[in-house]
């Protein structure tokens, strides 16, 4: 009798400590969900063509429905192919842990969106961007000619997502995005870390 007591004296014990360690690893994960740090780091290899100096998003954490403001500067150290591609690498984090997204639609999460220049072909017959890039000197088709690059608080319309992901969108991302040329060798690479929250029912005013 006394043993079974001890045994189930140590098996609460267990069942405690277990508890704690996992109360402790959603406080954990809940204070890194409020943190509005964002993050940013060029991975691009020593010889790379682009290169990223600086970027800044605003607001932090990204909140939906509403504007993000981008503002970026760096160069490119030689002219870029004209058969690019773009590789998007996104992963969310669930207490800590990275889970890559897949591809949907090949519009959002870890997408590969191959010959860009294809895609900006009309833009290069009219060599003429949409007011939007214009206004911040942002060249919209190829080729991209070896220079600097920058431009200051560039608005996205982030919308709002519903159905099931809308549900899931709220927490901490991590980014890679790389520029490839036709053989899929990468020109360029930056990393960042970032957090979504959703728009708080209510609100007046559009950030």
């Amino acid at each position: 009798m006394y043993f079974k007591m001890w045994m189930c004296t140590c098996d609460m014990k267990k069942l405690a400590l277990f508890v704690l360690l996992v109360l402790n690893t959603f406080a954990l994960a809940r204070r890194k969900r409020n943190d509005p740090e964002f993050w940013y780091n060029d991975c691009g290899a020593e010889n790379r063509s682009v290169i990223f100096n600086n970027l800044l998003l605003f607001p932090t954490p990204i909140i939906t429905p509403g504007t993000l403001y981008i503002s970026m500067n760096g160069n490119i150290t030689r002219e870029l192919p004209r058969r690019l591609s773009i590789q998007l690498v996104v992963n969310k984090y669930w207490i800590g842990i990275p889970f890559m997204l897949p591809c949907f639609n090949n519009q959002i999460g870890s997408c590969l969106y191959e010959d860009i220049c294809d895609n900006l072909a009309a833009f290069e017959r009219r060599r003429r961007c949409p007011k939007m890039l214009r206004d911040h000197q942002i060249q919209c088709y190829c080729p991209f000619h070896a220079g600097t690059f920058s431009f200051k608080n560039l608005a996205i319309n982030i919308p709002k997502i519903g159905g099931f992901a809308g549900a899931f969108v709220k927490g901490d991302y991590g980014v890679t995005i790389k520029v490839l040329d036709e053989s899929k060798a990468e020109l360029g690479c930056v990393e960042m870390k970032l957090s979504l929250k959703k728009r708080n029912k209510g609100w007046l005013f559009r950030i």
